[in-house]
């Protein structure tokens, strides 16, 4: 499995242009050749897709939202040998929404702090504490 760097949630590094593959997550290597986990992962991926594009619009609960969706996809994903893949889909969905959150702190603390964002910061602490007890 690779991991897209291009696919960073930071208000200062987000685009909706893509550069290099379309897929946040690709495979490099599987024994079974991605052939078990064809219609999970599609769904993982559309569901960064649109999270991705949420977070680049400001719509973070949007954005949480299809992460959530991600997440719980990745426990459709069964076997041996995949269920460490789903793991990993697990820690980049987790990553994308510590970055979320960690986005969002900065902007719902401070000098110049939005107070707007504040629900959609509590909700992405949630989701963090949930994903976490879960793994």
């Amino acid at each position: 499995m690779k991991e897209m760097k291009g696919w960073i949630f930071s208000r200062t590094k987000a685009s909706r242009e893509k550069n290099g593959p379309s897929d946040p997550i690709q495979f490099v290597s599987c024994q079974f050749n991605g052939s078990k986990c064809v219609n999970q992962r599609a769904k993982i991926n559309q569901c960064l897709f649109k999270s991705h594009d949420s977070f680049v619009d400001k719509e973070y609960d949007d954005s949480i939202e299809e992460l959530k969706t991600a997440y719980v996809a990745t426990h459709d994903i069964l076997g041996s040998p995949c269920a460490s893949c789903a793991q990993l889909f697990r820690t980049r969905i987790t990553q994308s929404m510590e970055q979320i959150h960690g986005e969002l702190h900065r902007m719902t603390t401070g000098f110049f702090r939005w107070d707007c964002y504040k629900p959609s910061y509590e909700v992405a602490n949630t989701m963090i504490n949930e994903f976490r007890k879960n793994a």
